[in-house]
Formats: structure tokens, C-alpha cells, sequence
């Protein structure tokens, strides 16, 4: 009998028990943990930077991909976006609506989001018109490509919406800069693997450009933890292989995964876990020998850099892949790319896409330091168009 490349992936698919049982473990699984973060935090044991509230909600969530089904994560998952959505006042797709329209092109599908002025108040006129007549790319200053994360195995493109719109009006308000958002609905793994993933978001960026009359100068490609991983490896193919589309005008990356080959270890403070790891990798690869090293999917381990657009990346202080990314940006600044790096301590992965895991400071941070990113991209567009 021929060994499975991928034992825990394949554990996750076919080993499940009853929702009742399952979703009953995770309970006291998720309980156990929050009580010893809790005994850590009494004890002056957990790092003074990050506040209860946030430590015990990613301790909670540590559990799910190691005690759960991949189906049962993914409804578990599913379950606690659409919570999100509902306090956010986008509980329906309706609501959604109002700023995501549908779009696709060959090859690929996703959302347009166009940049809509929410420094004043919405007047008839403004109500009358419809997002789906607004042409892609117009309307804004810059393109945002978005490629969400979700360990290739779960999410979907607008499960950020509500933190890209006040990213939007924020960039306005304070930079005077017009966003419009292109939200990639890719292929999700195990079902579909890598380079699928890529090869739609490579597909999103051609369209933008031979379609939509975007300059490659005009686009910012975004991701955040796998989502990030999709992006550098985008950004490096079309270096490589399509150096006739141009290269984006930067890059902007949440906690990105790098896949360095260094081991990963758990921490009481993050709720990203080894085991899920493996399990996403396992996912996106399929543990394909050509595939493992490949720079594409390990952005690390690529030959070089060099080429690559200007980078602002996002650190959580207390999260799993912060040795990995630090890593990757001295690698990438030693070979000549332009990085920027927002390091924030005391804060888990992805810590400001999501209100529950991030302060209203962390957020505005993070907004000003993309805002400024994009106006500097802007200006460099600017530059070489006159």
C-alpha cells in the first residue's frame, strides 16, 4: 500500500465524528485553553502588550483546526465570519451589495469594490447609481488587488469588507487619496491546488491591464498571511514569466506566509497552530516534491528577490511567523527591494483585520501606514505618466 503524501490533511477529510461530538470537544478544548491563558495572566505570565481580551479570544481559537474536521473547521469558520458581517451591518448580501459588485474575466472571478466618497452624506443622486455601472479600475487613483487569507483552505474575498471600506475612507479622509478595491474570489485547496490559486490571481492582473486600461503602475497587490503567500508568489512569476505585463506598483502584506524551513512553534499567545500549518500545507502543495521549494510557494526560497516591487509588511509581535517574516525581510532588503516594516507588539497574526483581535489604534495604524504606502505608490505613477 503507497503512503499518503499527505497524512494529516487526508486525517482531517475522512476522520469525523458527529457535529454534536466534535463541536462538543471543541468546546471543552477551547475552555481548557482560555482557563490556563487566563492562570498565565494572573500570574504575570503573558506579554504586558497584549491586552486580555484579545489573548483569551486567540487562545479560543487555537483548538479548531487541531480538534475538528476540515468540513467541521470550515462551518465553524463560516459560522464566526458571518457573525462578523451581522455586527458590522453586513449580515446580508444585499448590505454587501451596496459596496461589492460581482465581476470576473477570463480565468477568474471576484468582486469590484470602487471607491465611494463616505466623507459626506449620501444625496439621491448618489443613491441612484449603481456600483455594478461603475467600469473597473475608474473612479479611483489606485487599484487594490486582494488576495485573502484563510490557510488556501477557507474565507472569501469580501471577509475583510468591513476593514477595507474604513481603510477607504480613511485613505481619503487623511491622505486624500481614492482607493478602489479588485477582491479575488480564488480556488480554495485541498480541492483545488497550487498553482491554480496563482495562476487566477496572475489571470485578475492580466485583465486589469489588457482589459480595463489599468497600468500595472497603478496596481497594489494585498494579502494577508496565506493570502500573502499567493501574493509574493504572483509578484515573483510575473517577474519571472510575464515581465511584459510590468510589475505592480507595491505590495502590501499582512503577516504573510513565507514558508521558511526553519520549524514552527505553538505559543499560548497566538492562535495560529503547527498542526493547522501542516495541514494547510499539506492542502496547497499536496506535498509535491517539485513544489515544496519551489519560490512560488516558499517566496523564502527564492534564488533572489531582486526586481520584486516595494514592500510594507505587517507583524504581530506575539504571532508564529514572525521569526519567518523578519527573515524574509532581511533577506528581501538585502537584495535590494524596498521594505517597510509595521511591527506591532503584544499582537497576534492578522491582529487588525478583525475588531475582536486589534485596538482602535492598532487599526488606525495600520490604515495611515497603508494610506501613505499607496500615495507614495501614486506619486511614482505620477512621475513617469508625465
Amino acid at each position: 500500500m503507497t503512503e499518503s503524501a499527505t497524512p494529516l490533511l487526508d486525517a482531517k477529510r475522512s476522520n469525523e465524528q458527529w457535529n454534536i461530538v466534535a463541536y462538543t470537544r471543541l468546546g471543552f478544548a477551547m475552555t481548557a485553553r482560555a482557563a490556563k491563558y487566563t492562570g498565565l495572566y494572573l500570574t504575570g505570565k503573558t506579554p504586558s502588550t497584549l491586552p486580555y481580551m484579545i489573548g483569551i479570544k486567540g487562545a479560543m481559537l487555537f483548538p479548531v483546526i487541531e480538534t475538528v474536521s476540515l468540513r467541521q473547521a470550515r462551518a465553524f469558520q463560516k459560522t464566526v465570519l458571518s457573525v462578523v458581517d451581522f455586527t458590522h451591518g453586513l449580515g446580508s448580501p444585499a448590505k454587501k451589495a451596496k459596496w461589492a459588485t460581482p465581476v470576473s474575466g477570463k480565468s477568474w472571478k471576484g468582486f469590484w469594490i470602487p471607491f465611494q466618497d463616505q466623507t459626506k452624506k449620501e444625496d439621491k443622486k448618489a443613491k441612484d447609481v449603481s456600483i455594478a455601472d461603475i467600469p473597473i479600475g475608474t473612479g479611483c487613483d489606485m487599484v487594490v488587488l486582494t488576495i485573502h487569507g484563510g490557510g488556501y483552505i477557507d474565507g472569501n474575498a469580501l471577509m475583510s469588507l468591513d476593514y477595507i471600506k474604513h481603510w477607504m475612507k480613511s485613505a481619503q479622509k487623511e491622505q486624500q487619496i481614492k482607493i478602489g478595491i479588485v477582491a479575488v474570489e480564488y480556488s480554495l485547496s485541498p480541492e483545488v491546488a497550487y498553482p491554480v490559486a496563482m495562476n487566477e490571481i496572475i489571470a485578475a492582473y492580466t485583465d486589469l491591464i489588457q482589459n480595463h486600461n489599468v497600468s500595472s503602475k497603478r496596481i497594489v497587490l494585498f494579502g494577508d498571511s496565506a493570502g500573502g503567500n499567493i501574493t509574493l508568489g504572483t509578484s515573483l512569476k510575473l517577474r519571472d514569466a510575464f515581465q511584459e505585463l510590468g510589475a505592480p506598483a507595491g505590495h502590501i502584506l499582512i503577516c504573510p506566509w513565507v514558508r521558511s524551513s526553519d520549524p514552527l512553534e505553538n505559543s499560548m499567545f497566538d492562535f495560529v497552530s503547527t498542526t493547522g500549518c501542516e495541514v494547510y500545507t499539506e492542502a496547497y502543495i499536496q506535498n509535491q516534491a517539485e513544489n515544496m521549494r519551489c519560490p512560488y510557494t516558499s517566496p523564502i526560497s527564492a534564488p533572489t528577490l531582486a526586481g520584486l516591487a516595494p514592500m510594507l509588511i505587517f507583524i504581530g509581535g506575539v504571532e508564529i511567523l514572525r521569526p519567518s517574516i523578519e527573515q524574509f525581510v532581511t533577506k528581501a532588503s538585502a537584495e535590494g527591494v524596498e521594505v517597510t516594516t509595521v511591527l506591532r507588539e503584544g499582537r497576534q497574526h492578522n491582529y487588525m483585520l478583525f475588531d475582536d483581535f486589534s485596538t482602535p489604534e492598532d487599526r488606525f495604524e495600520a490604515w495611515q501606514a497603508m494610506s501613505k504606502f499607496v500615495v507614495e505608490a501614486h506619486h511614482r505613477f505620477q512621475k513617469i505618466s508625465t
